[in-house]
């Protein structure tokens, strides 16, 4: 997600600065320690503004899968960019709370957000501007909002659209150097596919992802790579290399202790599938 500007200071404090602050929090989060985690970000040691803080928090709640949580500081930081008109935060703050939304369920306001990000940040007036205009304007912080907004096209099933978009932001990711991101739209084009029954294509892109979160080690990422693996392989009947899929998925997920629901949801579906696998290996002669 992006992070328009970071909090400096010559203080040995080491929680002044935002990036020490979330990176301390994600180790205690690994260690189970939510609570303490989430209270760093109201220590008295940092020194930003609060708005950075909040920022922060809300970042972090997300990358912990309590989406609904991160929508309050959100929402704070939003309040704060709308006071003293920052536009490039106000874009952020529109941004994240389109994927919180997004991830609640709520694709018409996750929609609304996203062009409001766009309205405030790189693409300007995008509700008027051909996609083409767009691109024009298109800064090195771009990315994120085509990304979303093809999110939301796959909603509306647009799925030309969503294409389009993600192929857009992934040259940019490339160029930018960014795996993670990269990993994100290779991903999201696998989604695409595996939606249009392009079920052969799906597999490479979403292998691509899980490639290159495996050079990040984003084991939560790693996860969702392998959850949407088994979807393909599962809609294709190989059923073991979907269950395969969903072992290593909840692997994944137990090693970076999220506190949402994936590694819940990845075992129910592989106890579904085994049940299947069950079922389709019986041999009625037996008994």
């Amino acid at each position: 997600m992006p992070e328009p500007y970071s909090s400096t200071s010559n203080n040995n404090s080491p929680y002044l600065n935002l990036n020490t602050l979330s990176q301390h929090a994600r180790e205690l989060a690994s260690q189970g320690k939510f609570g303490e985690a989430r209270a760093l970000f109201y220590a008295d040691e940092f020194e930003g503004p609060d708005w950075q803080r909040q920022l922060g928090l809300g970042e972090f709640l997300l990358s912990m899968g309590q989406t609904a949580d991160a929508i309050e500081p959100f929402s704070l930081v939003l309040d704060y960019a709308h006071q003293t008109d920052e536009k490039s935060l106000r874009s952020v703050a529109c941004h994240n709370l389109a994927i919180a939304y997004r991830e609640l369920g709520y694709s018409q306001l996750a929609a609304q957000f996203q062009q409001y990000s766009i309205a405030w940040g790189d693409l300007r007036s995008a509700d008027h501007q051909t996609l083409e205009s767009e691109i024009h304007h298109l800064s090195e912080h771009a990315a994120c909002d085509l990304t979303g907004r093809a999110n939301d096209a796959i909603l509306q099933q647009d799925y030309q659209l969503a294409e389009q978009l993600l192929n857009i932001s992934l040259s940019r990711e490339i160029l930018d150097g960014d795996a993670d991101a990269q990993a994100a739209d290779w991903g999201n084009l696998g989604i695409l596919q595996g939606l249009q029954g392009n079920h052969l294509r799906a597999i490479v892109y979403l292998h691509k992802a899980y490639q290159l979160h495996q050079q990040t080690q984003n084991h939560s990422a790693l996860g969702q790579d392998l959850v949407h693996l088994a979807e393909v392989f599962q809609l294709t009947g190989r059923l073991k290399r979907a269950a395969r899929c969903l072992q290593r998925a909840i692997n994944c997920f137990s090693q970076c202790n999220s506190q949402g629901n994936a590694e819940k949801e990845a075992c129910v579906r592989l106890h579904e599938l085994q049940r299947l696998l069950a079922v389709q290996q019986h041999d009625p002669l037996l008994n």
